[in-house]
């Protein structure tokens, strides 16, 4: 990292959450039917040690739509760059991993509450491009979280995710693998009926 960008990343980030801090909270309703959820995370994924890829730092973007206010459907995009985790290697990992999530939020039962945890169930697909080869294999995912509500539109949202995927060979060795992703970041809720 470049040294300015040392030094101004903890400056940004105080004022960051001085301007949130700022911001009159107010208590946080459920979802409403016909609501979206958009927002990104900054990830950090901890991968099976025998899979060769090294634990990494990554950003997400997602969008999420309320079916109804306790059911959710969101699509998450994740896309990172990893080293491999093997003494000497000069190999890195492009990784790209779309899924589906199914997202329950789970009633509050304060009604001021500001926090509405949820659980999560999600497939998609992981495109492994490196290590001399491609793979592209099934990623199941399963975790939970919570939001923190700032105002009635804006909140911190903690998640935690367990995922599973195979590797056919090439990129990645050919077995069953699992990975952990702990991610922090911001929700915008649009919309609503």
């Amino acid at each position: 990292m470049h040294r300015s960008w040392r030094l101004a990343a903890p400056i940004l980030t105080g004022i960051a959450l001085a301007a949130i801090a700022a911001v009159t909270p107010a208590r946080a309703n459920e979802f409403v039917a016909k609501q979206w959820e958009i927002g990104g995370d900054l990830v950090h994924t901890t991968y099976d040690n025998d899979s060769t890829i090294a634990d990494t730092f990554s950003f997400a973007v997602r969008a999420g739509y309320a079916i109804r206010p306790r059911h959710m459907l969101e699509l998450h995009l994740n896309f990172q760059s990893a080293d491999q985790d093997i003494k000497d290697s000069s190999e890195s990992f492009s990784i790209e991993r779309y899924t589906v999530n199914y997202i329950g939020n789970i009633k509050t039962k304060k009604p001021d509450s500001k926090y509405i945890g949820y659980g999560l169930f999600g497939l998609g697909i992981m495109n492994v491009d490196g290590n001399g080869g491609k793979d592209s294999t099934t990623l199941f995912r399963a975790g939970g979280g919570t939001r923190y509500f700032f105002t009635k539109k804006i909140a911190l949202r903690v998640e935690g995710a367990l995922a599973h995927f195979h590797g056919d060979g090439e990129a990645i060795p050919r077995r069953s693998y699992f990975d952990f992703d702990f991610g922090v970041g911001v929700s915008f809720l649009v919309g609503g009926s």
